[in-house]
């Protein structure tokens, strides 16, 4: 089972939920890959980002924001789009069985650890409704 979460940017929403999804996934002991990308990739991930993931012990190793062209997209199961331009500006494909999208708020300044958190926060919630785990 393959999980493509995609965002605008692909360096805050999209890497937090993956990053969350494949920690989650481990202990449920899910056999997925789960990936993230971003339909306007930037270059790097914010230390703040990075920093709120490993307050939970969220592994940061491999996150980066990589483009539609960079994942298995056309192969993924299940896409999630976290963005209305994510939404917008990714293809649907018959050989996704399903999508969804997550309403997430859009952090403007990385500084605010508090929206950060409270971000990491609802994204933890929402996987584990995915994963009907917990």
């Amino acid at each position: 089972m393959r999980l493509c979460f995609i965002s605008t940017g692909g360096a805050i929403r999209g890497v937090i939920a993956e990053a969350i999804a494949k920690k989650m996934s481990k202990e449920a002991l899910l056999n997925m890959e789960i990936f993230s990308a971003g339909v306007e990739p930037l270059q790097e991930v914010p230390k703040q980002v990075i920093d709120v993931l490993e307050e939970k012990g969220y592994s940061v190793e491999e996150i980066k924001p990589r483009s539609l062209e960079d994942v298995s997209y056309e192969d993924a199961d299940i896409i999630i789009t976290l963005s209305t331009e994510a939404r917008d500006k990714s293809p649907y494909m018959h050989t996704h069985k399903r999508r969804e999208h997550w309403i997430l708020e859009e952090i403007k300044d990385v500084s605010d650890l508090q929206a950060l958190r409270k971000l990491r926060d609802q994204i933890e919630e929402n996987v584990v409704s995915l994963f009907k785990i917990r």
